[in-house]
């Protein structure tokens, strides 16, 4: 059971607010997840059958384990690589830890890569270059610019520079301060493309794919799916989440504020829906054209309307800036753990932090080569994007949920959350039997 003598009511840090903690929060879970990756999703997976499941998923399953993850961070005040072994007092259970911080890193090797694709595509879009190619010629003119190393590469020191940065600062000046600058310019900018895309000629057949279920498109596959959308989407198992547990005051609302960050991370990804859908049927594309949507199909969309240049310039503004968010919030998790366990300083870890995703970025860049890097057949990129949301992700969320059950305690982690009684009856068989069960689902699928 809890080992309370390894905990300080006081965290080394605190959020200057329980909004700023929401709004940085809200911002590590918002990301390409929303805006690239459920729009995409969402089209290979029936529109209003995934967008039903998905919604009951989040509620079911997101709200609670990010709930979860925090309350843990907040009892430990401490990172998950030290976090785990406080609360059982048996350091062997900060594996967890490591997994989560393996995870977090993996995935950012790869995600930096991305975010450096939109980032040359919204230079290019500026520059006017992107509207001038025609659309039979964009699918060749993608795989020519991601397989362009040099410049991928210089983008992706770029973004790593920045966000360096960022986190280089104190929490209340640096990562709080920038990332509601960026959220509140972030919603600004999808509210008002949504609302473009929705006035658009024959958006009719966009909103019913998008928000009318066909109940017969609703499979197994379907939760799968859904189920692996949520967590590169909330984030969980991904450190962040334990970090900023832990920098929230006693008698911090956990639950509540959790559902506050599902319900921004999920709102953000209904919006970016409705940027796409009525957009793509109003002009006769395909909603189901998978990764390529965004670079690919949108691109071809843009080159053909009135004013195609500024709303492009800002489509792809809106993804560079949801993706840095998360970027910035995860380097905060991964620097403050290897602070804690190794006693570093925020310099040391940094600077170890940018290395190593420099480093890891190579390989994936190498990935999209005319001519790719490859091992045992399939890329690097691949592997890891297989490796992480496949098996780490999920196997970390189990984890987390087995630990807090049966090594914490169930009536620990509901005291520590704050749970009404009545929510208890509720929760308890959702944590110990449902979440476990549904977690363990994507660990087979990917497994099989």
């Amino acid at each position: 059971m809890l080992q309370k003598a390894y905990f300080s009511d006081v965290p080394v840090k605190n959020w200057s607010s329980r909004l700023a903690f929401i709004v940085t929060a809200s911002s590590f879970a918002v990301g390409l997840g929303n805006i690239w990756r459920f729009p995409y999703i969402t089209g290979e997976n029936g529109g209003g059958a995934f967008l039903l499941v998905y919604l009951f998923l989040v509620v079911l399953i997101g709200v609670p384990l990010l709930s979860m993850e925090m309350g843990l961070g907040a009892l430990a005040r401490s990172s998950p690589l030290t976090g785990f072994g406080k609360l059982s007092a048996q350091p062997r259970w900060n594996i967890i830890g490591w997994l989560t911080f393996f995870a977090a890193l993996f995935i950012k090797m790869y995600y930096v890569v991305i975010l450096a694709w939109i980032a040359v595509y919204l230079m290019k879009c500026l520059s006017g270059e992107l509207l001038a190619i025609p659309s039979t010629e964009l699918s060749a003119f993608f795989e020519q610019t991601i397989a362009s190393s040099s410049l991928i590469f210089v983008a992706v020191v770029v973004l790593i520079i920045l966000s360096v940065w960022v986190v280089s600062a104190d929490l209340h000046k640096g990562l709080e301060p920038v990332s509601r600058i960026l959220m509140t310019l972030l919603l600004v900018l999808i509210v008002g493309l949504a609302l473009w895309a929705c006035t658009l000629e024959g958006v009719g057949p966009g909103l019913r794919f998008y928000l009318y279920p066909d109940f017969s498109k609703i499979t197994v596959d379907t939760f799968v799916q859904a189920l692996g959308q949520l967590f590169f989407s909330v984030g969980v198992g991904m450190v962040a989440a334990f970090i900023f547990g832990s920098y929230t005051q006693k008698g911090e609302r956990l639950v509540s504020s959790a559902m506050w960050i599902a319900l921004c991370d999920t709102g953000i990804a209904l919006l970016a829906g409705f940027i796409v859908f009525p957009a793509l049927f109003s002009f006769g594309l395909a909603p189901d054209s998978g990764p390529d949507l965004i670079f690919i199909t949108l691109s071809s969309l843009f080159s053909t309307i009135g004013g195609g240049q500024l709303l492009g310039s800002l489509f792809f503004l809106l993804l560079l800036i949801a993706g840095f968010t998360s970027l910035i919030a995860v380097m905060q998790g991964l620097k403050e753990s290897l602070m804690d366990r190794f006693k570093l300083s925020s310099r040391q870890s940094l600077i170890i932090l940018a290395a190593v995703l420099l480093t890891g970025s190579v390989p994936m860049i190498l990935s999209f080569k005319t001519d790719p890097l490859t091992i045992a057949g399939h890329t690097p990129y691949d592997l890891f994007d297989y490796l992480t949301n496949s098996i780490m992700l999920p196997l970390g969320a189990l984890l987390i949920v087995l630990f807090s059950m049966m090594v914490v305690g169930y009536d620990e982690i509901a005291r520590k959350l704050g749970l009404p009684q009545a929510w208890r009856f509720i929760t308890k068989p959702l944590l110990y039997v449902v979440v476990p069960v549904a977690i363990s689902l994507i660990l087979f699928n990917a497994l099989i």
